[in-house]
């Protein structure tokens, strides 16, 4: 049992081959064999050996052959995630993890690896995580810890964080048609804000919506459709970007089609969880292509 909170780190510029960007991280990452979570024995909550490195590269998979987004006419709003919609923050997200968790002992002192990171962290909401990484933690504890990290997490974004891609254009598309648009988002407030704030887009979302502010965060519908209440439009006439599972899940349950970002998630998984079409960044062909057909739609 570790009685002392974790100590925050002031990590150094992050750079190597693990996360593809201009981020990189200070070593590689060592696994061990397969260990449980502090304090669990559950064969349910064991890390699994994979190999050293791995590719966050998604694999190639078959193009969706219907590029058209079933959205009745006319379109109305665009609702975004903010991690690893707007900007590509978990390798991030990920060094903040891999640094406390290694230092407070978390899979007996090994660093966790991007898979396990992928696996059991991105897209989830932090209440969650306590139950996830921390079984025998009480619940302050484990809170306090998270609020450590994205404390961390803060400091490193404010200095390394950049758009997607194509974000601005997308953004003068929809200010053109006078498109409605609201971030939702299962990150706490602050890391919202701030990520907003430095993209510039403080003044182009009208609504943004935190999932633990909800009854329910992704990948429960509740988040989409507060934020549709909000701007006061129906689910058909509306769609979701999203990069995770859980978000891909909860906008489907809320009724709409998705459009998935694979910056760090495979093409082939994102549609197989709901995702109506996939592309790379907000400059993919498959993108201008469904919003060429809504346009069109939208003047016959």
């Amino acid at each position: 049992m570790i009685s002392s909170k974790p100590k925050l780190m002031t990590a150094p510029s992050i750079s190597t081959g693990i996360f593809p960007s201009s981020i990189a991280v200070s070593k590689k990452i060592h696994l061990s064999p397969a260990t449980p979570f502090p304090g669990n024995n559950s064969s349910k909550t064991k890390i699994a050996s994979v190999a050293p490195r791995m590719s966050l590269t998604p694999p190639s998979a078959p193009l969706q052959s219907e590029c058209s987004l079933p959205v009745d006419d006319p379109l109305e709003a665009i609702l975004f995630d903010i991690d690893g919609t707007l900007c590509d923050s978990d390798p991030i997200h990920y060094y903040a993890f891999r640094e406390m968790l290694q230092e407070i002992g978390f899979n007996g002192g090994e660093p966790i690896t991007e898979e396990f990171f992928i696996k059991n962290i991105s897209g989830m909401h932090n209440d969650e995580l306590c139950h996830v990484l921390f079984p025998d933690w009480d619940f302050p504890r484990a809170m306090q810890f998270m609020e450590d990290k994205e404390a961390m997490f803060r400091r490193l974004a404010s200095e390394q964080l950049k758009p997607v891609k194509g974000l601005d254009k997308l953004c003068e598309w929809m200010k053109e048609r006078g498109l409605r648009r609201a971030a939702v988002t299962n990150a706490p407030r602050p890391n919202a804000e701030l990520i907003i704030s430095m993209l510039g887009l403080a003044d182009f979302f009208e609504k943004l919506v935190i999932g633990s502010e909800c009854d329910r965060a992704k990948p429960f519908p509740d988040p989409y459709l507060t934020a549709l209440r909000g701007l006061g439009v129906s689910n058909k006439h509306a769609f979701v970007f999203e990069d995770s599972i859980s978000g891909i899940k909860a906008g489907v349950a809320a009724g709409m089609p998705v459009v998935g970002l694979s910056l760090r998630n495979p093409e082939s998984l994102l549609s197989e969880t709901g995702a109506t079409l996939v592309i790379k960044d907000f400059d993919d062909s498959k993108l201008w292509a469904a919003l060429d057909q809504l346009d069109t739609k939208t003047k016959t």
